[in-house]
């Protein structure tokens, strides 16, 4: 990206799905960035690697994204209005606002530690941990918010706060599994679980612990959930 101008990608993808990158191709629709919803964890990584140590760091470091790009190609799809693109048209004041959005809530979050006086940012222990072990900040509130109320908890305490992190938050109930996930709930938790099943963290409990016991499962679908769920609890209990 730093000394090319062009480049060639292939895509494979399945027959299904082809006409809609072909659609992509023929309209040249922009891509837009979603960079925004995760600039905090990834100002996080930046803070623990060292690359970021104060906001003016921080804003540099945004104005090399994609991010920056698009913002400037088409303003009004992130936010920024024709006044405050005419007043600054590289848009450092809202590459700023972001960066210092994202440091106050890594701050609020115990990642971070944010001096407004100086605008330094420091790494803390929470923050190195979901940085190596790729966690999110959301989940790292949860954590701390959980086990805050627990002096002592117990191993369903324990099952119960991991499963509650946002990173399982895209497994979806639906009513044609409740069956079959009472069924396993029954026959192969030896934990209790401290959420129901119709709630997805009631769920990820249940296909951890038969994951773990090597139960039957039978439903696709439970398959899915089971192989996503085994494929990310290690990181999240060793973070956790």
């Amino acid at each position: 990206p730093q000394f090319d101008t062009s480049g060639d990608a292939t895509l494979i993808t399945s027959h299904d799905a082809m006409a809609r990158y072909l659609d992509k191709l023929v309209r040249s629709t922009p891509i837009e960035s979603n960079f925004i919803k995760q600039l905090a964890d990834h100002m996080n990584a930046e803070v623990v690697g060292g690359t970021v140590t104060n906001i003016q760091e921080a804003i540099e470091w945004l104005r090399y994204t994609y991010l920056h790009v698009r913002m400037c190609r088409n303003p009004l799809a992130y936010g920024v209005g024709a006044s405050q693109l005419e007043t600054d048209p590289t848009l450092r004041g809202r590459c700023e606002e972001l960066i210092t959005e994202a440091a106050r809530l890594l701050d609020e979050r115990k990642m971070v530690r944010y001096n407004q006086q100086s605008g330094n940012l420091a790494v803390t222990n929470f923050g190195r941990v979901a940085s190596h072990f790729y966690i999110r900040n959301q989940s790292v509130a949860t954590f701390n918010e959980m086990i805050g109320k627990r002096k002592s908890p117990t191993d369903a305490d324990l099952c119960h706060i991991m499963c509650c992190a946002d990173e399982f938050e895209n497994i979806r109930v639906r009513a044609e599994e409740l069956d079959e996930v009472d069924r396993i709930k029954k026959e192969t938790c030896p934990i209790k679980t401290l959420a129901p099943v119709e709630e997805f963290s009631g769920k990820c409990n249940v296909l951890l612990q038969a994951y773990i016991s090597r139960a039957r499962v039978n439903s696709f679908t439970l398959i899915s959930d089971t192989n996503y769920i085994a494929s990310n609890a290690g990181r999240v209990a060793r973070a956790l």
